[in-house]
């Protein structure tokens, strides 16, 4: 993989393959992007705001200390 946006972007194809019998294990797959390592606008625009991720109750408590780690870059020891 090139980079970690690229890595997001092929899970979200494989789920988007065939939700209904992916939908269990999207939060497993999620975990192994890196997103602190994602581009912080990126991240804001095409993660955080997508519905299908919003979804996910997992995610969302993930995707919360993400969004921490990009928007207070003085605190990432703390997430």
């Amino acid at each position: 993989m090139a980079d970690e946006k690229d890595l997001f972007e092929v899970c979200m194809s494989w789920f988007d393959h065939s939700r209904d019998d992916r939908s269990p294990d999207l939060h497993t797959v999620m975990k192994c992007v890196r997103f602190a390592n994602i581009e912080s606008y990126y991240f804001c625009d095409q993660v955080d705001s997508s519905p299908t991720l919003r979804q996910c109750d997992q995610l969302t408590q993930f995707f919360d200390k993400v969004r921490s780690y990009h928007m207070l870059p003085n605190r990432r020891a703390e997430v």
